[in-house]
């Protein structure tokens, strides 16, 4: 028992130089990607839309609609874009049935082309002498103003603009043909911000923007934008809450509708000295980054939403209970039409149903929060534990025994991560911890092994001409049991000696006398070796062994013993098989006790050998024994 706690101690040993390496790799790889983050950022996005794939379905309100500008009804009422007066249609429409919101997700920068004609046409005709009254009578109804009429008797629609550009800080300052450097009014909707001492301006900046036509906008309840932003790899996953213009910071078209069914409570975009640190719309809190991005929690493909084609809504086909009361987006979903993008969610996915997700979200509070501020220092700090982790397993356990560690850590991060997700929705990124703690564990074990292999070369090398080979294996495989400077032991000492060997040696022929001495050697070493025992020395005919170093074994005493009587019976044997050996006797002294062992000698020339009072009586025991018949004490 006591050699087995011996064996479990040594093995448990602590590594300092691989843990020391360990913590030299972990901080390379953070300095790695805290210098170059871009090098992890598209494998992180893809990790991120599985992990919100894996979330439970989020909640849904029932409260969101798509009218939708579909192949349907492009075949029914023409092909796109339809004439104003069809929208006067869809907007009356929609009065039927009580819809609370409308929301277009439509650009109207300019007039519509009918109209346009028949001004040219009514400026043709003043020249005739007709009165504004017989003009206005020959032109007809003008469908600007008749779609306009139609939104302000619905009371609560927002039309959307877009800008030229928007970009971090300071927007490219050129205003392109069809936008506006200056807001007109009716102003677009916009937060009230609230500031911070020292708060930051670096926000999404536009210097342009494109309003609908004067008509239109003053009929509108308010305006607001449709611009959006994908990540590193082209995929839509947020949306833009805020985008600062003219010292304004301006609303989104998907933000506006809920303020609109909301009953229109305060807008207050709370701004810190990091950046936007969250929006809220009345009491409901917006989680954004500093940029003032949210994350779109997708429900499922494209079509998720209930679509009800306009020409259904126009025609009264659809019931009144799937529009009344809820927030109607009317956007583009034709094929070939455009307006469609790449979403977590699908791809050529119309983005009108983006917005109607990001809707839903804010409707039922289904937020994901991932920010630079928190969650990007929280998953360096697991990452930096994890290797750190990783680390002290390698330094302490063997490889096999490392590698589950390192598992465990993964698995326990992973389910950690996935658990803030779904429980408080933040968004830990997973890839850079798991990098840091796999590419840790894998340069430590790659070092183990170089310098375990030297290891257990050097000592294959010295013990080849001591040890049975199965012993050698034994102190390889667990090297702590050899120290090499040397240790206090409880061994089992033998010494053998072949009795009047000197006046035989001076009789005989000297080349017969090596032949002899050889195979006796070979057979007596031999049964050393096969008993777990170290063949010291050999010196001349005389043998020294001991058992119990480099590495314990359970009863020395016993062992040595057991030799000693295989080397009796084989003597007696080789006797009757060799002439050579027939008056030949051997005298072989035991000693069990306390000695010392390890490598004595010089730095260029040294043996592993023993030392002390236990050594001498075995010498000396057999020393007793030199001239008298064989046997051993």
């Amino acid at each position: 028992m006591a050699d087995a706690a011996i064996k479990r101690r040594s093995r448990l040993k602590f590594h300092w130089a691989t843990f020391l390496l360990g913590l030299a790799v972990t901080a390379a790889i953070f300095a790695l990607f805290v210098l170059h983050p871009s090098l992890l950022v598209t494998l992180e996005l893809k990790t991120s839309d599985v992990r919100m794939r894996l979330r439970p379905s989020p909640p849904s309100s029932n409260q969101v609609a798509i009218v939708a500008i579909d192949d349907q009804s492009i075949a029914e009422l023409g092909h796109w874009p339809w004439s104003r007066s069809v929208l006067a249609k869809l907007q009356r429409a929609l009065i039927d049935y009580k819809v609370k919101v409308v929301g277009y997700d439509i650009l109207f920068t300019e007039s519509d082309p009918a109209d346009i004609e028949r001004e040219a046409i009514v400026d043709k005709l003043r020249s005739t002498g007709l009165s504004s009254d017989q003009l206005k009578a020959l032109a007809g109804t003008n469908h600007d103003e008749e779609f306009a009429e139609a939104i302000k008797a619905q009371g609560s629609t927002f039309l959307a603009y877009s800008f030229a550009s928007h970009a971090v800080g300071k927007a490219p300052t050129e205003v392109p043909a069809g936008y506006t450097s200056e807001m007109i009014k009716p102003w677009p909707l916009a937060w009230g911000a609230r500031r911070a001492p020292g708060a930051s301006d670096q926000f999404f900046d536009a210097s342009a923007y494109a309003p609908p036509i004067p008509v239109l906008n003053s009929a509108a309840k308010k305006v607001a934008f449709a611009d959006a932003e994908s990540d590193a790899d082209g995929v839509f996953r947020q949306e833009l809450t805020a985008i600062k213009f003219d010292n304004r910071l301006c609303l989104p078209l998907f933000l506006a509708v809920v303020w609109g069914f909301e009953d229109y409570p305060p807008l207050v975009a709370n701004i810190a000295q990091y950046g936007i640190q969250n929006v809220m719309i009345g009491n409901t809190v917006i989680p954004v980054d500093e940029l003032g991005r949210m994350v779109v929690s997708y429900r499922g493909p494209a079509g998720t939403f209930p679509h009800y084609p306009v020409a259904d809504v126009i025609a009264h086909r659809v019931r009144p209970e799937d529009l009344a009361g809820k927030i109607v987006l009317v956007g583009v979903t034709g094929k070939g039409l455009g307006d469609r993008a790449v979403t977590p969610a699908g791809y050529e996915f119309p983005r009108v149903e983006i917005h109607a997700n990001a809707v839903e979200d804010v409707l039922t509070n289904n937020f994901v929060n991932r920010t630079r501020t928190y969650t990007l220092v929280m998953e360096r700090a697991w990452a930096a534990l994890l290797g750190i982790g990783v680390s002290i397993a390698a330094a302490w356990l063997s490889a096999a025994w490392s590698i589950v560690a390192m598992a465990a850590l993964v698995a326990g991060y992973f389910g950690f991560a996935h658990y803030v997700l779904v429980d408080e929705g933040v968004m830990l990124g997973v890839v850079f911890p798991f990098i840091t703690t796999a590419g840790t564990i894998v340069v430590l074990l790659g070092y183990r092994y170089i310098t375990e292999g030297r290891a257990k070369g050097h000592l294959r090398h010295a013990f080849e001409h001591y040890l049975h080979p199965d012993v050698i294996e034994t102190v390889v495989d667990d090297p702590e049991g050899l120290k090499l400077g040397g240790e206090r032991r409880h061994l089992a000492i033998l010494f053998a000696d072949i009795v009047g060997f000197t006046s035989r040696a001076e009789k005989s022929d000297p080349a017969e006398l090596v032949a002899m001495l050889n195979v006796y050697m070979t057979r007596m070493t031999n049964i050393i070796l096969e008993s777990g025992g170290v063949v010291d020395k050999l010196m001349g005919d005389g043998i020294m062994a001991f058992w119990g170093a480099p590495y314990a074994v359970e009863n020395p005493s016993r062992s040595a013993i057991e030799a000693a009587l295989r080397m009796l019976s084989a003597l007696e044997q080789m006797r009757t098989e060799d002439a050579r050996f027939r008056d030949l006797n051997i005298g072989i002294g035991i000693a069990t006790g306390e000695a010392i062992a390890g490598n004595f000698g010089g730095e260029r020339r040294f043996d592993y050998s023993v030392i002390g009072d236990t050594v001498n009586f075995a010498s000396r025991l057999e020393d007793s024994l030199a001239n008298s018949a064989s046997g051993f004490w």
